[in-house]
């Protein structure tokens, strides 16, 4: 089996935000385990965890929410807080001589709700229809740090200059504080929602003869992606950017869902890839759907990779934090599956069953040694009975009461953004898709 470069994991302080005597001991478990790339991901809807000096007010703002609901989940514990300059640098540092690289992600355009809430000059301006077709300015959109789980439509505007503005001017303090050669600028789950109502975002699309606006992020991205070019850096981004075309190779693409033929033919064009399927390799989902057994089992080459393995960077496992709100669910979640991947990224993921349970489990006995605390071994080969019973329990978990309202919201965003689109491709008149959507915005 190959032996990966980049064996990686991803701690997400937006949704909870994660001390940083936390950090450090899951920087030095995760060292133990093999892995060499913490993915930091330091802005959401739900916070802003990074100082930028030229904009106190995102952390001001942006880094401080009030009682969440993100299911069966503490309501107030890590809801606020964000990283100064200097703890930066010392999180850079420790991870150093550990032997881990840091790689930063600042996500755009979509996941921005607590960087508009703090810059609501950034985001897209509004336009409407009246009862006869005619265009007109529509109410501004309304910015907040969300404090709820689900997807926003709430986007940096493609069509401002000041917002790309903005976004460089963070990145120039982000680079300033990172020394890896890698910037992750996000790119997932962008409905796009708040740009088919903007008259900026449009005559960019006009500008450029931009047919879609997947095409439109294509764009914004390649502009970023020339920005950090030019700063010597290179710029990773999650898949769901090639929706609008392929990139260069000076893009690093992260498959985690779906998608996988434009990952493909991003391969075919020199790309290289980061692969994090949400089947083998998302943390924050129960082991009833990936214990550590399915993590020996899974091929360590996926068959959209077949063919391109040089291209294949290595394996990077996120912990999403909706529901993790400290280290002792972390640990829970993250050991011993980030010890299984980092055997398989290592190439040691041909031993027989038993032999790799055994290397396993002394990765775990030396986590165990730095005082975290992983999932007992009955989590690591369940049965189906208790598999079914650990992802039902998950489901319970994510689904209260409380969160449904919240659920149903965001499922009605995602059917208008369905319908939106299937709109524009079946051709129904601009004034007309509009107003049924904004009719479906106000109910």
């Amino acid at each position: 089996m190959k032996e990966f470069s980049y064996r990686g994991f991803m701690l997400d302080s937006a949704r909870h935000f994660i001390p940083m005597e936390d950090l450090r001991k899951l920087i030095a478990a995760a060292r133990i385990c093999g892995m060499n790339r913490m993915h930091w991901h330091l802005t959401d809807d739900q916070g802003w965890r990074i100082e930028i000096r030229k904009y106190p007010q995102l952390t001001a703002v942006g880094a401080f929410r009030g009682r969440s609901v993100f299911g069966e989940a503490s309501r107030t514990e890590n809801n606020s807080g964000f990283y100064t300059q200097e703890d930066i640098r010392e999180i850079v540092r420790f991870a150093g001589e550990n032997g881990m690289e840091v790689i930063p992600e600042i996500e755009i355009p979509g996941h921005a709700s607590a960087m508009l809430a703090a810059c609501p000059e950034a985001g897209c301006r509004r336009t409407a229809y009246g009862p006869e077709g005619e265009e007109k300015a529509g109410e501004p959109w309304q910015y907040a740090v969300k404090t709820s789980g689900g997807i926003f439509p709430n986007l940096l505007c493609a069509g401002k200059p000041e917002a790309v503005r903005l976004m460089e001017d963070i990145l120039d303090e982000v680079m300033e504080l990172f020394p890896s050669k890698m910037i992750h600028i996000g790119g997932d789950e962008a409905m796009k929602i708040h740009w088919r109502r903007c008259p900026d975002c449009r005559a960019r699309m006009r500008r450029e003869g931009l047919q879609s606006e997947d095409e439109l992020q294509r764009s914004l991205v390649l502009e970023i992606g020339a920005y950090l070019a030019e700063k010597g850096r290179e710029t990773i981004v999650w898949n769901d950017v090639l929706s609008g075309g392929t990139l260069p190779p000076h893009f690093i693409v992260q498959q985690w869902a779906q998608g996988e033929e434009a990952t493909r033919v991003f391969l075919a064009g020199g790309g290289r890839v980061i692969h994090s399927d949400t089947r083998v390799m998302y943390f924050d989902y129960p082991y009833g759907r990936i214990d550590v057994k399915k993590i020996w089992q899974s091929p360590q080459i996926p068959d959209w990779a077949k063919g391109y393995e040089d291209q294949l960077l290595g394996t990077e496992c996120p912990l999403w934090t909706e529901r993790v709100t400290n280290l002792e669910r972390a640990s829970f979640l993250l050991f011993p599956r980030l010890a299984a991947v980092g055997l398989k990224a290592s190439g040691a993921g041909n031993l027989p069953w038993e032999e790799f349970r055994s290397a396993v489990r002394n990765i775990e006995n030396l986590i165990e040694e730095t005082g975290l605390k992983g999932a007992p071994e009955s989590y690591w080969e369940m049965t189906e009975e208790a598999a079914k019973a650990d992802v039902q329990a998950e489901h319970d978990r994510i689904y209260s009461a409380e969160a449904l309202v919240f659920e149903k919201k965001e499922i009605k965003l995602i059917k208008l953004e369905k319908t939106e689109r299937l709109m524009e491709e079946i051709g129904i008149p601009e004034p007309l898709a509009r107003q049924v959507g904004d009719y479906a915005l106000r109910e």
